[in-house]
């Protein structure tokens, strides 16, 4: 499943039910994603077959499932910014850069002739618009929609809700160049992750100026396109959304000529490819559906480095989580290791846990620092607590027994998997662990945005900009991104210090003093990166495992015979 946070590489997000998506920092300042001495052993970090657009059959559909239709069309809003949500908007939306197979961004012609940063002191940015590229109804876009949506973005009028703020806030003006295609963004103070604001999610004018059209206008309905892609049809009843060529794209004509996606459960996926009803099956660690996925004569197997990580986040708001002390206790029975070697091993991808709230395992600049597992620590944390007990004996205060709970959204495999793995090592240290399973349709929207909760496990999204697109998971305590809180003001001057560092070197080492500071108060802890395994339909080009790379939706289809 995936989580709100982010959206297509400028933010991260949550994975449906079971990830979060965050914005994100630039590529340019954090170094392309390269294996370091503590990273898995190497995967490629894309796996999909290649093919040139001559080579690729005209007309054809695509048939994906996504665990859940969306709730909200505007991704940039806070509800909107879920992974499948995002992948279903990814064909009708684009913008001045996109990402390469590294994770470096580069400006994509189709929006921009150019985009590059023309003063330091103060910083400006300006895009020359491509003044082909068009909205769904034929309108040019153009500096009005950049201005109005750096207001709907930044924070400062309270009536819009959007899920990141990152970048936007540090905007003092958005101006017209020398005609309407030429837009000037000035900085208040140096954003060093600029790039990670312009991947896309922009908006027409008429929505980011009017509040109630930003919020609730697209809960039903989609946002007009700006891709090659536009969206069709919304069918609640059979739950599928359907995609079709947009007339109004102004770039190459799309291969493909319907891309229909699929709400279907998790636990259902499987069975629905082997069947021959999806084309592709995206497996992360789920051992059932890699078998299930083998026995399908006409696919195979893709495996490439990811971006997804999982963690267990806990609420610090009340209740024994509220001690900081009690939350390192957690990080410290909980057997992460184990936990990524029984998600990974059994779809034959590396075993490898996270030790960094920022970085992936293989990106510039990621250190493992997260503390082993260690019981007797455990107990000395739970004494530090006002604790009596001992491991694997009961643990009370005050002549209240400590017991905690991890709630779960019901039919996805993973995520309960996990959390089962959480509850087993808790149990047996002597810290009794109840599931509360919940509608996964709700999961987020009533459980985990609003802090009704005591621990979670979902997964979180990674980008080729992980700085700056971290900040909202762990600052302000009243982010819309972070749901454990608490949080440490120490963080503030750390987030501005690295976003407004333009040297590679130092950002990483002001990312590690915020690395440390995390783990001192333990708002969550990682678990594990997941590679993305994918099982694909023989003769399906130019989509699939990737780690980074954008897709380049004009030439996904079907091998030509």
């Amino acid at each position: 499943m995936k989580i709100r946070g982010a959206k297509p590489f400028g933010s991260l997000a949550l994975l449906g039910v079971a990830a979060l998506v965050i914005s994100g920092c630039a590529a340019g300042n954090t170094g392309a994603p390269t294996q370091s001495e503590s990273a898995a052993p190497e995967l490629p970090a894309t796996a999909w077959t290649r093919a040139d657009a001559a080579k690729v059959k005209d007309g054809g559909t695509l048939t994906l499932a996504v665990g859940s239709l969306p709730v909200q069309f505007n991704t940039s809003q806070v509800d909107g910014n879920e992974s499948d949500t995002t992948s279903i908007m990814a064909p009708t939306t684009g913008g001045p850069f996109k990402i390469k197979e590294d994770g470096t961004p580069v400006v994509d012609e189709n929006y921009a002739a150019s985009a590059e940063v023309t003063s330091d002191d103060p910083q400006v940015v300006e895009i020359k618009l491509n003044p082909e590229a068009k909205w769904e109804d034929g309108s040019p876009i153009t500096v009005k929609d950049y201005v109005a949506y750096w207001k709907a973005q930044n924070g400062t009028n309270k009536a819009y809700t959007p899920a990141s703020t990152a970048g936007w806030e540090d905007v003092s003006s958005v101006e017209q160049g020398t005609d309407e295609f030429d837009v000037k963004i000035t900085f208040s103070k140096v954003y060093a992750d600029w790039q990670a604001m312009f991947t896309g999610g922009l908006l027409p004018e008429s929505i980011s100026s009017d509040p109630a059209a930003y919020n609730d206008g697209y809960r039903t309905k989609a946002v007009p396109s700006s891709g090659p892609f536009k969206i069709s049809k919304i069918d609640t009843t059979g739950q599928v959304v359907t995609l079709e060529r947009n007339p109004q794209w102004w770039g190459e004509t799309p291969k493909l000529e319907t891309v229909l996606f699929r709400a279907v459960s998790q636990d259902q996926q499987g069975a629905s490819f082997a069947n021959s009803e999806l084309d592709a099956l995206y497996i992360s660690a789920n051992a059932d559906l890699y078998q299930t996925a083998k026995t399908r004569s006409d696919a195979k197997i893709e495996t490439s480095g990811g971006t997804t990580w999982t963690h267990v986040t806990m609420n610090a708001k009340k209740g024994p989580l509220a001690d900081v002390n009690v939350r390192k206790a957690v990080e410290a029975i909980v057997n992460r290791e184990q936990i990524a070697a029984s998600a990974n091993t059994p779809v034959d991808a590396p075993a490898i846990t996270q030790g960094d709230f920022i970085f992936m395992p293989g990106q510039n600049g990621y250190e493992d620092k997260a503390p082993k597992t260690d019981t007797k620590k455990a107990a000395e944390y739970l004494k530090e607590a006002g604790y009596e007990g001992s491991e694997g004996k009961s643990w009370t205060k005050d002549g209240t027994p400590l017991k905690l709970s991890v709630t779960v959204p019901a039919d996805t495999a993973t995520n309960i998997q996990r959390s089962e793995q959480v509850q087993a090592d808790l149990n047996a240290f002597g810290i009794p662990v109840t599931l509360d399973t919940v509608p996964a349709a709700t999961y987020f929207s009533d459980y985990v945005i609003p802090g009704n909760f005591e621990m979670v496990s979902f997964s979180w999204v990674g980008t080729p900009f992980p700085i700056s697109s971290s900040e909202a998971l762990y600052y302000p305590i009243d982010s819309e991104s972070n749901f454990t809180g608490t949080t440490d003001e120490k963080l503030g001057d750390l987030y501005d210090k690295s976003n407004s560092e333009l040297d590679p070197a130092k950002r990483i080492e002001i990312a590690k003093e915020i690395n440390d500071v995390i783990w001192n108060y333990m708002p969550m802890f990682p678990i594990a990166p997941l590679p993305n395994v994918y099982a694909v339909k023989d003769g399906l080009v130019n989509w699939g495992a990737t780690q980074f790379e954008t897709i380049d939706w004009t030439i996904v289809g079907w091998a030509a015979e």
